[in-house]
């Protein structure tokens, strides 16, 4: 399976609009991580291996995934300020973003062919 992925559908190799499809697509899917992180009744490891494989087949970096990250949580900040209420709960979220990041950083370890 990892030795399938398609060099052009990765990430850098996409037109613009096509790069900005993907982040869209796995920022949506990152919020949903993050409001279900905590939830006692939801299960996000299914989401977060939706999203790693994702990331992985399109060999996005763990910047991007950052990036995705801290974009959202400035667009949670704001809306916590409005509501007058303090952003400090959005500390948690970096267990979410820790777990997500080991989840496709193994991905790419394993991707590495063996020395037989």
């Amino acid at each position: 399976m990892y030795y399938n992925r398609n060099p052009n559908y990765f990430y850098r190799h996409l037109s613009s609009s096509d790069k900005k499809e993907l982040i869209q697509q796995l920022s949506e899917k990152y919020r949903l991580i993050i409001l279900d992180y905590f939830a006692p009744e939801k299960d996000v490891n299914q989401q977060i291996d939706d999203f790693v494989n994702h990331a992985f087949f399109a060999n996005l970096s763990v910047s991007k995934i950052l990036e995705i990250h801290m974009d959202l949580m400035d667009e949670f900040a704001k809306q916590l300020k409005l509501e007058g209420r303090s952003e400090d709960i959005l500390l948690d979220y970096r267990l979410a973003l820790i777990d997500l990041i080991a989840h496709l950083c193994e991905m790419y370890r394993r991707s590495i062919p063996k020395d037989e």
